[in-house]
Parts: structure tokens; C-alpha cells; sequence
């Protein structure tokens, strides 16, 4: 016999650093909200918690990446990926959102009754009903990334990886590797593999320029952080977008 819906006001979909912002910002702002977020993944955090690619870092600053309310806090202007992680994390308990997220509860489907003004969602966890549907599942296929049809691919004896489903962290040490492309995910495997890997070759089609930078936000960022965290998350925001 199947169990009854459960009901909440506000569903949202994925707990990754959108549905935790958002469910952030929903306590806050509608505190008398009942609400409930669904995460497919065993644990918090999304995009950050899937990477696990050596050298996984943001693609931008992660003072702009982190939320207004909760500024980033840290003197660096590139974030590692696990820094990323704990930070949703931290978020997520300290707004008090961390209970309402229902982990390994994959949607399955969503349909809606004009009729009764409701959403009713199929979940592995159960069904669930809501008024307002939020979904904060990003653009990744999470299950299998895209795989193109190279010709003489099944006689390839080596190993063929993606970053969403790197194995451990010193698998590909002592051997020769091919990257194919140069974006942001690229620019950060490359130099992380170059430490442990025998060879490491990039195959791009059009070329990336890129300037050498420091890591640090420096002095000035510290100083204004001493007097007011918030004044130098906003400072520090608007020299990145202008």
C-alpha cells in the first residue's frame, strides 16, 4: 500500500549551492514556510560534492560565488573544490536548512493539477505534494557524462575517464595522458596532473590565454575584513565584475 504524500508549501530540488541558498534564503525571508529539500546524491553539496578530479578549484572568484548573506571569508581568489563543499555544508547547518534536506531522494517525475493548484512529485523516497516547485539541479547529467563516438574507440586499450567519475586521486600516476580541451576544468587538471603522471599532453581545438595571477586577496582585503567582513566581501566582489 503506498504511504500517503507528504505536503509541504515550497519543494526545491537539489542540494547542491542554489538549493541551499535558496532554502537559505527561505527561512529567513518566509519563516513560517513548510518546506523540503530533495537531494538525489547521498550527501550535500552538488557539483562540489560530485568533482573530485585532481585539482578542482572554481573558474571564478569565489567571492562572487558565495553568498551575500554568508560572505566567502577566505583571503584567496581561487577556491579548491573540497573548500567549496565544506562551505555549502557549513552554510546549510548554520541557516538551520540542514534538516529539512531528504538525501538519496532522486525525482522521478513532477506533474501539475491546475485543479488543485498542486505539484506532486514521485521521488525514491516517497511522493510529495507542494504549492511552489524550485529546481536547483544545475545542467549536469550527474549519471554518465558525454562520451563522443571516436573512431578505433573500442580498440583503445587504456583507460578512458571523465571528471565526474574520476577514481582515486593517484590513479593515473606514472602513466602517459591525453586531456582533451582546454576550458576551465582542463586548466585546472593539467597542472595537477603534470605532479604525479608520466606525460601529460593537451588536445584543444582553439587555444586559451591566461595571465599569471596571485592567490591571495592580500593586506588590503585582511584589513577590511578585520573591520567588516560583509565591506570587504562587497569591495572585493566589485573589483571582480568591473
Amino acid at each position: 500500500m503506498a504511504l500517503p504524500a507528504q505536503h509541504f508549501d515550497v519543494v526545491i530540488v537539489g542540494a547542491g549551492l542554489s538549493g541551499v541558498g535558496m532554502a537559505c534564503r527561505l527561512s529567513s525571508l518566509c519563516p513560517r514556510r513548510t518546506y523540503a529539500v530533495l537531494e538525489a546524491r547521498s550527501d550535500v553539496g552538488g557539483t562540489w560534492d560530485l568533482w573530485r578530479y585532481p585539482g578542482v578549484r572554481t573558474d571564478s572568484d569565489p567571492h562572487t560565488l558565495a553568498y551575500p548573506f554568508r560572505p566567502w571569508g577566505r583571503g584567496v581568489s581561487v577556491a579548491q573544490g573540497a573548500d567549496i563543499c565544506d562551505y555549502i555544508r557549513s552554510t546549510a547547518a548554520e541557516c538551520g536548512v540542514a534538516d529539512h534536506i531528504r538525501s538519496n531522494h532522486r525525482v522521478r517525475s513532477a506533474s501539475y493539477s491546475s485543479r488543485d493548484m498542486l505539484w506532486t512529485l514521485e521521488t525514491a523516497g516517497g511522493r510529495f505534494t507542494c504549492s511552489f516547485l524550485h529546481l536547483s539541479t544545475g545542467y549536469y547529467q550527474y549519471d554518465g557524462g558525454y562520451l563522443p563516438a571516436f573512431p578505433g574507440l573500442k580498440d583503445f586499450r587504456g583507460q578512458i575517464l571523465r571528471p565526474m567519475e574520476w577514481p582515486a586521486a593517484d590513479a593515473l600516476q606514472g602513466k602517459k595522458v591525453v586531456v582533451i580541451g582546454s576550458g576551465a576544468t582542463a586548466v585546472s587538471l593539467v597542472p595537477a596532473l603534470a605532479k604525479s603522471a608520466d606525460h601529460v599532453t593537451m588536445l584543444q581545438r582553439s587555444p586559451s590565454y591566461l595571465a599569471d595571477k596571485s592567490g591571495s586577496e592580500g593586506a588590503l582585503y585582511e584589513a577590511m575584513k578585520s573591520v567588516s567582513p560583509s565591506l570587504a566581501a562587497s569591495m572585493t566582489r566589485w573589483k571582480y565584475m568591473f
